[in-house]
């Protein structure tokens, strides 16, 4: 399912792939993927989100790279539901 939302764009940067050991004491390897940050101002509450992105998407990283910090963007999103969770993964820059 896609949604498109209105945000203050701050940030976009690469980050490297690599792994942990969770609390159980299991090793978790994840990919390299883009971050982006931006503010969300909803009835005068501003809340800062992250959002990974596959750097695959080498499109949406190059639309958002050379934007100044507190730009407004409209981000178009992928959302996942699962049984016990949801995803959002932004797709393209509207």
């Amino acid at each position: 399912m896609r949604c498109r939302g209105e945000f203050i764009f701050k940030t976009v940067e690469k980050r490297t792939g690599g792994d942990f050991v969770n609390d159980k004491g299991q090793k978790v390897e994840y990919d390299s993927s883009y971050v982006v940050k931006f503010d969300e101002n909803k009835d005068g509450n501003i809340t800062e989100h992250k959002l990974k992105f596959p750097t695959t998407n080498r499109k949406l990283y190059d639309d958002l790279k050379d934007l100044q910090p507190y730009t407004p963007i409209t981000l178009e999103c992928e959302v996942l539901l699962y049984t016990n969770s949801a995803k959002v993964i932004p797709v393209n820059l509207v």
